[in-house]
This record gives C-alpha cells, sequence and structure tokens, in this order.
C-alpha cells in the first residue's frame, strides 16, 4: 500500500519519462512479486 501511494503521489510531479523505468519496473515486480501486477498492468 505504501509503495501505491508513493507511486501515485510522486506521478503528480513527473513531467519527463524515467530513463530505465521498465528496468525498474521489472526488478520491482521481482521484489514485490503478485503485488505490483494489478497497478501498473503487468
Amino acid at each position: 500500500k505504501l509503495l501505491y501511494l508513493g507511486i501515485q503521489n510522486a506521478q503528480k510531479k513527473w513531467t519527463m519519462p524515467i530513463q530505465n523505468w521498465s528496468l525498474s519496473v521489472s526488478q520491482l515486480a521481482i521484489f514485490f512479486e503478485g503485488r505490483l501486477d494489478q497497478e501498473l498492468g503487468l
């Protein structure tokens, strides 16, 4: 829940695409197995 809320809060400030975002998301998906699938559409 905390990760989701942190991402939602940070999205308000993002104006440019993040470099290597797909790599970061895949690493987070491994670390938080099953928790990011619904939130990020994996």
